[in-house]
């Protein structure tokens, strides 16, 4: 009583193209300047993982409400 349903395949998607390769020196540099101007703020789950957190300044007090330590 099945009935057989014709098979469409959807298009694949095309695959991003990976950026330059970066150092880590680079990574890290990069990394810093993002997290520049920002507060580290975390806390620690059920499972006992450290849940990290880099927040603006403005946003601290909302994280703190969701039970997120500043550092």
């Amino acid at each position: 009583m099945s009935t057989a349903s014709k098979s469409t395949k959807r298009p694949r998607k095309a695959s991003e193209e990976a950026g330059p390769a970066l150092s880590h020196a680079e990574q890290l540099q990069a990394m810093q300047q993002r997290e520049a101007g920002k507060t580290v703020m975390y806390r620690h789950d059920a499972w006992g993982h450290m849940e990290t957190r880099f927040v603006r300044t403005q946003n601290v007090a909302a994280w703190e409400a969701k039970g997120f330590i500043r550092r």
